[in-house]
């Protein structure tokens, strides 16, 4: 069965890191719930998963996806973070609010390789 959404309403809810914390993939600060951050996921074209691989704070937030991976749709967006708790194993997770979507990469787009002189 396939569902048709929207960037947004995939991102919105969607887990970052392990057991309520994560870290800015730049700089390395702690991220927090509450916090304004900017995502980047990914989703190879021969699957139907989504990944979160790279959150980052407002300071290292890229504007755009500059490096797109030949073979994934990336999505960039900003968004606050969230806690969902699990009580029966007293867990929790960030997870993505609010998402607000910055870029989208096809699968078919690549970086531009640079030319030497």
């Amino acid at each position: 069965m396939r569902v048709t959404t929207t960037a947004e309403q995939l991102l919105e809810g969607f887990p970052i890191g392990l057991q309520g914390t994560t870290a800015c993939q730049h700089c390395g600060t702690t991220l927090y719930e509450g916090d304004r951050v900017t995502v980047l996921a990914s989703r190879p074209a021969d699957t139907d998963r989504w990944a979160i691989h790279r959150p980052y704070c407002v300071a290292c937030s890229p504007d755009t996806i500059s490096q797109p991976t030949l073979g994934c749709t990336e999505l960039l967006a900003q968004c606050r973070l969230g806690t969902r708790a699990d009580l029966a194993t007293q867990q929790t997770r960030l997870v993505v609010l609010e998402p607000e979507l910055q870029d989208v990469s096809e699968p078919t787009n690549t970086a531009t390789p640079a030319t030497h002189r």
